[in-house]
């Protein structure tokens, strides 16, 4: 049957909720259907890659891509919502998102809450906002706590009983050639609550507030509730539009710690938001899980390292080739010890996931045999030839409930080494819905098996043994 006949389709209607999981479709084959003949009002999603097209069996699909979230669009039936749900709620939806949004917070260095409020309540979009507003808005409580700022805007206004600021004279004459030599042009720089900083982080703010609210009218209450204590700081800041061009404009996370740690979650919440919606409806909010895991790997790189002499840079770009054409190579970690010893990391999430849409992927054995590529192989002994590194590894995910924290693989030797020395290769494999152990433990697990692999190479010793399990 072709995707676009709809001749013998069953009479069905496509559901107001419909879940899809990361690079995969409806589990209903008939709302898959409906889904995809649906397309043209899901554009702007295609358009971002935050949904893709796939082919299964004998009918074109919309599949997720690696971003999770609530994707809100209208067609002649109604508002409907696609939840896009991490992978790992395949197997069990509330641990697949809970897990997710520890990987979330850990990835930005922060420490998630014990609890989820509305944890109690049906599966939906509801945990997932309630949790993003209730970390956010402890973030925004610790800022205002110590250190809420007032900073320089620049302003600019026309001349009127008094001169306030720099008189602008090279625009008085260019008004005064058309005519106008009554407008004086003044700039000046106001000291406020209202600056840049302030309005980006308020409008991360109300962007989860707008979102909720398009759901559900006592959901939108419940996401807003956190952030009603902020109101005695934020009442000065203007309710302006923001969008990802305007992140530029941010000075003072660039000075405060407690600024920059709530940025990096307003940039993460507000690039998650900005796309205009199909139909003008609500906007929609998908969060990147790939970026996530790359930020949870380079977590997870910092806490492995040895001593303090060595240090960690993160997509550190190195020259690879000059003359009539310009390359440069960036791993994704780079691990060194002052100019002696180097490691180079390279994480796969949305590689993992693209190559094995149908596996389970449950253990790194299955990961490394369907997803680690010969491709990957040499991409890593570049990195490790251009840094002269002795190590190299990869970090990938997978998903078991009942499985180890992660999975150890060390048996791979070069055929000619890339360097000079004793040379070694490993796939750390880290699972990301364990039952037993919060992601938090998880990950000081991983880092204590990749710090002492690369603490016995920079000593010169060989750590023995073909595949560890933790």
């Amino acid at each position: 049957m072709s995707a676009e006949g709809t001749g013998n389709l069953p009479a069905v209607v496509l559901p107001r909720e419909v879940t899809l999981f990361e690079y995969d479709t409806c589990a209903d084959r008939d709302a898959a259907v409906l889904l995809y003949q649906r397309k043209e009002h899901l554009r702007p999603y295609l358009q971002a890659q935050w949904l893709v097209r796939s082919f299964d069996e004998d009918r074109l699909h919309l599949c997720a891509s690696h971003y999770v979230g609530l994707l809100p669009f209208r067609d002649e039936d109604g508002l409907h919502l696609l939840l896009i749900a991490p992978k790992g709620c395949r197997q069990e939806p509330r641990l697949g998102l809970l897990r997710f949004l520890e990987l979330l917070a850990l990835g930005e260095g922060e420490t998630p809450p014990e609890d989820v409020p509305g944890w109690g309540g049906q599966l939906g979009p509801h945990p997932f906002l309630l949790f993003l507003a209730r970390h956010y808005a402890q973030l925004l409580q610790e800022l205002c706590r110590r250190d809420f700022r007032s900073y320089y805007r620049n302003e600019e206004a026309e001349l009127r009983s008094h001169i306030r600021g720099r008189l602008q004279l090279a625009g008085y004459v260019r008004g005064a050639l058309r005519g106008k030599p009554h407008v004086l042009p003044c700039r000046w720089e106001e000291f406020t609550v209202d600056n840049w900083d302030n309005r980006i982080l308020w409008a991360a703010a109300r962007r989860l507030r707008c979102v909720a609210a398009a759901l559900d009218s006592e959901v939108g209450a419940s996401v807003w509730e956190p952030f009603q204590k902020l109101l005695p700081w934020f009442s000065g800041v203007e309710e302006v539009t923001i969008t990802s061009a305007d992140l530029q404009k941010a000075r003072l996370e660039r000075t405060s710690r407690a600024y920059r740690r709530a940025f990096d979650w307003a940039r993460l919440l507000l690039r998650g938001s900005d796309l205009p919606s199909p139909s003008g409806q609500a906007p929609a909010l998908a969060l990147d899980a790939n970026r996530a895991f790359e930020r949870f790997a380079e977590v997870v790189a910092q806490a492995a390292l040895p001593d303090a002499t060595w240090q960690a840079a993160f997509r550190n770009s190195r020259p690879f080739l000059s003359g009539q054409q310009h390359q440069t190579h960036e791993p994704d970690i780079v691990l060194w010890k002052s100019q002696e010893s180097y490691a180079v990391g390279d994480a796969k999430y949305k590689d993992v996931l693209e190559r094995a849409m149908a596996s389970q992927l449950e253990s790194g054995e299955e990961v490394l045999r369907v997803c680690i590529r010969p491709a990957d192989w040499n991409q890593l002994y570049v990195y490790m030839r251009l840094y002269g590194a002795s190590c190299g590894f990869f970090v990938v995910p997978f998903w078991n409930m009942d499985g180890e924290p992660f999975e150890w693989l060390d048996n791979f030797h070069f055929a000619v080494p890339p360097c000079d020395g004793h040379v070694r290769v490993a796939v750390l494999a880290i699972n990301l819905l364990q039952r037993r152990q919060s992601l938090k433990d998880v990950k000081r697990a991983a880092a204590d098996r990749l710090r002492q692999w690369i603490a016995h190479q920079s000593n010169g010793e060989h750590d023995a043994g073909a595949i560890h399990v933790a």
